[in-house]
C-alpha cells in the first residue's frame, strides 16, 4: 500500500496457505490501493512470479459499514493465464 510493504513467510509448496497478518498505514481512504503480488519461491532459480491483483479501500469501507468485522475476498489474478487469491480484510479507522 503506497511504500509500505509485508511479505509473508514461506509457505509448502503443496499447500500455500500464507495465514499472515499484515497492517497498514491508510493515508486517504477514498484513493488509496491494497496491491498484492504473489511469488512462488526459487531455491535455485529466480522467484516464480504468480500474479497480482488491487483492492481499493473504499470498496473495503462500503462492505464493512454494514457489517463490521473482517470479511472475505476471493481476487482474481491478473498478469497470469489464470488465479486467484482469498484475503480476509479488516478495516479500523481511528480518528485524528
Amino acid at each position: 500500500m503506497g511504500s509500505q510493504e509485508h511479505r509473508t513467510p514461506l509457505t509448502s509448496p503443496t499447500e500455500p496457505k500464507w495465514n499472515a497478518s499484515m497492517q497498514f498505514l491508510v493515508k486517504d481512504v477514498m484513493e488509496d490501493v491494497l496491491c498484492v503480488t504473489v511469488f512462488d519461491k526459487g531455491h535455485y532459480s529466480p522467484d516464480e512470479f504468480l500474479g497480482r491483483t488491487e483492492l481499493r479501500v473504499s470498496d473495503i469501507l462500503d462492505v464493512t459499514r454494514d457489517t463490521p468485522g473482517p470479511i472475505t475476498r476471493w481476487l482474481p489474478l491478473y498478469e497470469v493465464e489464470s488465479g486467484q487469491i482469498s484475503l480476509k480484510i479488516s478495516l479500523v479507522l481511528f480518528e485524528k
